[in-house]
């Protein structure tokens, strides 16, 4: 039995135990990850924000694993669910975001970014799941694109999991983007090696997903300081403030 054929697999599962360690609260008892209880206005949202999320690294996971059984016909059959599910994330996240900023008056500092701030960083992670989900699905029939594509539409909305758990903040930091994107940055890292060793060759499509990755999120951490962005983060909340 060759590992490789189960990498998309282990990886999966990975991202399921740190979506369930991040968002456990949530899960067991209907709270947030910090703080006594979610905002009432939120918490529709939320739950469909999170349900929606919880779906697409379950899916991943059993169509990683109808893979690694050789289910091609029914993994083709279950895929179609990500033009459901995907859709009601990127929705779901654009909403949550812009809703979680207009319900905190106070703009409060995540990692270091003053929360209005903070709002460009969560819009670039929509962007850059949705850019690669419709990546996966246009090379559906190319499998070494579509499963790194698919493999990194997963890993690029993990941080919302691993910035929910203290465990990891002595290992990278409480503030900016090595806070907030380094135990994904160095998730991806591990899987690339990983990847390499079991298969000893590099996986072109793998590193053009972690490539972008960093790229992205590095950039637009350092655009979220800028005053044009400030501007137009002001100007979309401009009298919208929820109190």
């Amino acid at each position: 039995m060759k590992l490789d054929r189960y990498f998309y697999s282990m990886s999966a599962v990975m991202f399921l135990i740190l979506t369930f360690w991040g968002f456990h609260a949530f899960y067991l008892h209907a709270k947030p990850a910090f703080g006594d209880s979610i905002d009432a206005r939120m918490f529709v949202l939320d739950s469909v924000h999170g349900t929606a999320m919880s779906c697409w690294v379950v899916l991943f996971l059993i169509q990683s694993l109808l893979i690694g059984a050789g289910n091609r016909r029914l993994h083709m059959k279950l895929g179609w669910a990500a033009l459901a599910i995907a859709p009601v994330l990127a929705i779901s996240s654009v909403l949550t975001a812009f809703r979680s900023v207009q319900s905190t008056p106070d703009d409060p500092s995540f990692f270091g970014f003053p929360y209005h701030r903070f709002m460009l960083v969560m819009f670039t992670e929509i962007a850059l799941y949705t850019t690669f989900v419709t990546a996966g699905l246009i090379t559906r029939k190319r499998p070494a694109i579509h499963r790194s594509m698919m493999l990194f539409a997963s890993l690029s909305i993990l941080s919302g999991s691993t910035a929910r758990i203290p465990a990891l903040y002595p290992l990278f930091s409480e503030v900016g983007w090595r806070g907030l994107f380094g135990p994904i940055f160095t998730l991806g890292a591990v899987l690339l090696v990983v990847r390499f060793f079991l298969t000893r060759k590099l996986d072109r499509p793998l590193v053009v997903g972690y490539t972008a990755t960093v790229a992205v999120y590095i950039l637009a951490s350092q655009l979220a300081f800028t005053e044009t962005w400030n501007r137009i983060a002001m100007a979309m909340l401009k009298g919208s403030r929820l109190t």
